[in-house]
């Protein structure tokens, strides 16, 4: 009743019940549309009815004029019998099955739900005024196109907001201390832990959807230690041919130089920075397969891990 008399939106009304043909409200969905026998059985119930919680509602509906009534009832659209909760990814595939790539149903309409979840909270708190066909072609198009063999997507959970209360549990984590040794400051020692977050989460994602192999991860994890290790003997060549006694602030430019530089990619398509800052820390921790040989940002982090590592044996 809000609408102005130029709005096109239609009010679409969903439910899971069928509709009886010949019913007062059969003639507003869209196989049986007749909107004329559907606005006399709603005036018809909006005076007769006794309801106390609808009553201003049906008191402000009566007093509209005919037209503005009319006008409303030709917008409301019914889809009845539509699918229960357990039947809706059935549904999905059955929709887009021409958009999503071979074998990648689950992923797709996880996805699908994902993004769906989060404009769903924005439609309800009024930050998103509508979700438009165009908004839902575009985003088929790029779930598509991120399932695609040179790219990977997001896990759809990921953006949820990761606070410095998260990272305290991961305080006595091997990849922490080392970015203690270099005496990162507080906030960018969070924001590493983010980083490793989001990557390990990352990580689980692909692998419970089979998207990459662990195979797949030991090649990227090679590329990023080869990268490493040329960072590292440059910067403690250099710190040492120059006699610098501030091993800390040189380590803290071994991980700078690391984010900044970095070049090596999952996939071609894959380009999130966090997700290669956040493996190089699950490398510092000795997680995928390098426990004995592991990497580290302190020039003397080898003697500092076997400290570690013995007071905690």
């Amino acid at each position: 009743m809000d609408l102005p008399d130029g709005s096109s939106t239609i009010l679409r009304l969903v439910t899971t019940r069928s509709v009886p043909a010949g019913g007062d409200l059969s003639g507003l969905t869209e196989t049986r549309r007749n909107a004329a026998a559907a606005l006399a059985a709603i005036d018809a119930a909006a005076i007769s009815s006794t309801n106390q919680t609808s009553a201003p509602w049906r008191a402000r509906y009566i007093d509209l004029d005919y037209r503005q009534r009319q006008l409303l009832i030709s917008r409301i659209v019914l889809d009845d019998a539509t699918p229960h909760a357990g039947d809706i990814d059935g549904a999905l595939v059955r929709t887009f099955r021409y958009a999503i790539p071979p074998g990648r149903q689950d992923v797709f309409i996880d996805q699908l739900l994902g993004r769906w979840a989060f404009l769903a909270v924005s439609l309800l708190d009024r930050s998103l005024d509508a979700v438009s066909g165009v908004d839902l072609i575009a985003t088929v198009a790029d779930i598509a196109d991120q399932l695609r063999p040179d790219s990977l997507p997001i896990d759809p959970a990921l953006p949820d907001k990761f606070d410095q209360h998260q990272a305290a549990e991961y305080h006595e984590r091997r990849f922490v201390h080392q970015l203690r040794w270099i005496a990162l400051d507080d906030t960018r020692l969070w924001k590493a832990i983010r980083d490793y977050h989001r990557s390990y989460a990352q990580r689980s994602y692909w692998l419970r959807h089979q998207l990459v192999s662990e195979i797949e991860l030991d090649r990227f994890a090679f590329r990023l230690r080869d990268e490493w290790e040329t960072v590292f003997d440059r910067k403690v060549a250099q710190m040492r041919r120059q006699g610098r006694g501030d091993s800390a602030i040189v380590g803290q430019e071994i991980l700078e130089d690391l984010a900044q530089q970095s070049r090596a990619r999952i996939r071609d398509r894959f380009e999130e920075s966090w997700f290669s800052r956040g493996f190089f820390h699950a490398m510092a921790d000795g997680e995928l397969g390098i426990e004995d040989d592991p990497i580290g940002w302190h020039p003397d982090f080898v003697d500092k891990l076997e400290e570690l590592l013995s007071d905690a044996a």
